[in-house]
């Protein structure tokens, strides 16, 4: 482990052969809980000035790089934190993160992106993180833009594996952050995930109907009504979750790690308690492929692909409508229903109204035209 007040020094006696040379340093002791200083005088045996300054310089850098990667002296096993530098490959790294986040209940959603995609480029993955620097995060990454993906996409991997690098230096597992000095790119303003109109929404929900699937219209259901994101907050939604008139979202899955209610309507209650969910474990997942709660979860695309069977039938399949789109349908509505910015903010769960106003307005809710119309006209 290295001194942060005490910088590895060779005392070379001015270059004289015939005086006792040596390496100065501190190592910390793990018996005495403290840094201990130590001498390294082996380039003593040799007798040119050419083999001994060679030898010093050959030493200094190792001593300097085991110092930084945590060597320690001393009998007493060393605290660590269960991954260690000197050995941990890339993949090792971000799965332990991972590990550390989902054992302090954070969600782990967002590394799990950068986790799965170095699984498939074992080059990259089995990288000694000794090893590792910005030419290797470059490559990665041009590694990706290669397979054709979009800007946003290229961004969410740069900013998971960020992410991981940084948990990794506040954890003093690495000194600096590899994938710091990567640049994002432009991302171009895309419609996608625009709001239903109220004639989209009468012929999607026909359409479901009509298909008597009665699990994706439950699942659009707690989206419009309850603003749910359709990701890990309500495909992982369990029957424990759902309390008497508020479903409870953990912090584990929640977009801002923070464990939220919200308020169930009565029109969603009527169709959680036709479906008998209730009635289930505790434990089980409200939505699997056995159109009833179980033990397994429906994975990520499950109900997307089926609901894009609905928008193709109903001749909205173009790229822009998603089930997403629910969530910004049922806010534009619930406001237009009430006019209250702050009901709107809670059952977004946003910090403050602040945030709400903007979303509000980026989904083309302007609603000050009585008071635009009394400027005066020029």
């Amino acid at each position: 482990m290295f001194s942060p007040d005490y910088e590895p020094r060779l005392f070379d006696a001015d270059g004289d052969l015939s005086k006792r040379w040596y390496i100065d340093y501190r190592i910390w002791d793990t018996d005495k809980q403290a840094f201990v200083r130590k001498q390294y005088t082996g380039m003593n045996k040799y007798t040119t000035l050419r083999d001994r300054r060679r030898v010093c310089k050959e030493k200094l850098a190792e001593i300097r790089t085991l110092l930084k990667e945590g060597y320690t002296t001393g009998t007493t096993p060393a605290v660590t934190l269960g991954l260690d530098p000197r050995t941990a490959t890339v993949l090792d790294a971000l799965t332990w993160v991972v590990e550390r986040k989902a054992a302090a209940g954070i969600g782990t959603e967002f590394y799990l992106v950068a986790q799965r995609k170095v699984k498939e480029f074992p080059t990259f993955g089995n990288l000694p993180m000794r090893y590792l620097n910005l030419a290797h995060i470059n490559k990665f990454l041009d590694e990706q833009s290669k397979r054709g993906i979009s800007a946003k996409t290229y961004n969410n991997y740069r900013n998971s594996l960020n992410a991981h690098f940084n948990y990794l230096v506040k954890n003093e597992i690495l000194n600096r952050n590899p994938a710091a000095p990567t640049e994002l790119r432009k991302v171009e303003a895309s419609p996608i995930h625009v709001p239903y109109t109220e004639p989209e929404r009468r012929a999607i929900t026909a359409e479901i109907e009509a298909r008597g699937d009665h699990q994706l219209l439950l699942y659009i259901s707690f989206i419009y009504y309850c603003f749910i994101r359709s990701g890990t907050e309500l495909r992982l939604l369990r029957v424990r979750d759902l309390r008497e008139k508020t479903i409870l979202v953990p912090a584990s899955r929640a977009k801002n790690s923070r464990a939220e209610h919200v308020a169930i309507l009565p029109k969603l209650a009527a169709m959680i308690d036709a479906a008998g969910i209730r009635s289930y474990p505790p434990d089980y997942y409200v939505f699997t492929k056995d159109q009833k709660p179980g033990t397994v979860p429906v994975g990520k695309n499950w109900f997307a692909k089926r609901h894009r069977k609905v928008l193709m039938a109903v001749g909205l399949a173009d790229g822009e409508h998603t089930v997403y789109g629910y969530k910004h349908t049922g806010a534009i509505n619930l406001y237009l229903a009430t006019k209250d910015i702050e009901l709107v903010r809670r059952h977004c769960r946003h910090a403050h109204a602040g945030i709400t106003a903007t979303y509000l307005r980026e989904l083309g809710m302007f609603d000050d035209d009585e008071q635009l119309a009394k400027m005066p006209d020029f």
